[in-house]
């Protein structure tokens, strides 16, 4: 078994997998490994100043976080159009980071 908790939601993802549909445990493993998920993208969304979006990122996790901010974002199929009154899109993905400077939202492209 591994150390964080991406990696204990992932183990027990699996290990859920492989019992036998009827198993009632296995829906505890679901439930545990959500759980997981969750605790990894609220931990992520803590800094106000920025929030790096990576594949395992819940997906209301940055909506949240940049409603925080005043901003509405979108998921999509790649990542979140992020937009604030008429100021232009900003297309963020996995990988990026959202940056807040107190005034406005920016992205870091993932190097």
């Amino acid at each position: 078994m591994r150390g964080t908790l991406l990696d204990l939601a992932l183990d027990y993802e699996s290990e859920a997998a492989g019992l036998r549909p009827w198993e009632r445990r296995r829906r505890g493993l679901r439930e545990s490994a959500r759980l997981f998920r969750r605790m990894v993208g609220n931990r992520e969304a803590v800094d106000p100043g920025r929030m790096t979006i990576t594949w395992a990122t819940i997906i209301d996790i940055p909506q949240r976080w940049c409603r925080r901010h005043g901003y509405l974002a979108v998921a999509g199929s790649w990542g979140y159009v992020i937009q604030r009154g008429d100021e232009p899109p900003i297309i963020a993905g996995p990988g990026d980071t959202l940056v807040w400077d107190g005034q406005k939202l920016t992205v870091q492209a993932a190097s």
